[in-house]
């Protein structure tokens, strides 16, 4: 008689990758166009629930991140949040090969969530599908209310360019983007301290940008990230009051 696989739970999935310091396998970064930039894509079938990657990079505090000098690029790979009544934020402005950081924003239809868990007494960010992910698909999440650029209307003429879905290299919705790609720079708008957000969800489309491409440089504009999360695992040592709130968020930081 064949011995029934144990399935593993989400959260343990998550804790497993956060130890090993490895994404996880079954995605693979993909260059998309000059616009957008790159993005992360499914290689194999995700179960909706099941953990996707880590949103590695360095922990520091609020304090610390405000203190630093950020351009506009490096600001989009900034993400702020609470955790026991502090203000915190993971820095993943260095190209380090991991690819949670290279997920676009789709404030539409997300197919995943952004987690907080806590691993031996230290907060980490994880992003959970919110439903079933096929094979070729583009990994995304909401990147929350901030006015990227990405996301504004552009002339008709061009808003209809490539509306179809049929290859790796064509990707779910049309006003959201990668970190890498160019940002057009305006006038610099402050944003109030990120509150934490009970969730977190995520991102991509046709006239948006990745955080690594070419940055026109003008006044500088800070963007931010917040985001609402889809599903709740009580395992993540967090209690609902620790959750991540949907508040406005602050200067150069993404919204947990």
């Amino acid at each position: 008689m064949l011995k029934r696989k144990t399935r593993i739970r989400p959260v343990d999935d998550a804790r497993t990758h956060i130890l090993s310091l490895r994404d996880k396998p079954g995605f693979m970064e993909r260059f998309i166009d000059n616009k957008k930039g790159r993005g992360v894509f499914a290689t194999q079938p995700v179960e909706a629930g099941a953990f996707v990657l880590e949103y590695r990079g360095e922990l520091i505090s609020a304090e610390e991140c405000q203190a630093r000098d950020y351009t506009e690029l490096q600001s989009t790979f900034l993400f702020e949040f609470e955790w026991q009544k502090r203000h915190w934020c993971i820095d993943a402005s260095k190209e380090d090969g991991t690819l949670g950081r290279l997920i676009n924003d789709n404030h539409k239809s997300p197919n995943c969530t952004m987690k907080k868990i806590i691993v031996n007494v230290t907060p980490h960010l994880c992003l959970f599908a919110v439903k079933k992910i096929e094979i070729g698909s583009e990994i995304e999440y909401n990147y929350g209310d901030s006015q990227w650029p990405w996301r504004k209307k552009e002339p008709k003429q061009q808003t209809s360019v490539i509306e179809t879905k049929t290859s790796l290299t064509d990707h779910s919705s049309h006003d959201a983007s990668n970190k890498d790609a160019v940002v057009t720079q305006e006038p610099k708008q402050q944003t109030s301290v990120i509150e934490t957000k009970t969730s977190l969800t995520d991102h991509s489309s046709h006239d948006a940008s990745n955080k690594d491409a070419v940055v026109t440089q003008e006044p500088k504009q800070v963007f931010t990230i917040k985001g609402f999360s889809l599903v709740n695992y009580t395992e993540s040592d967090e209690t609902d009051e620790e959750y991540i709130k949907d508040n406005p968020p602050s200067p150069h930081c993404d919204v947990v």
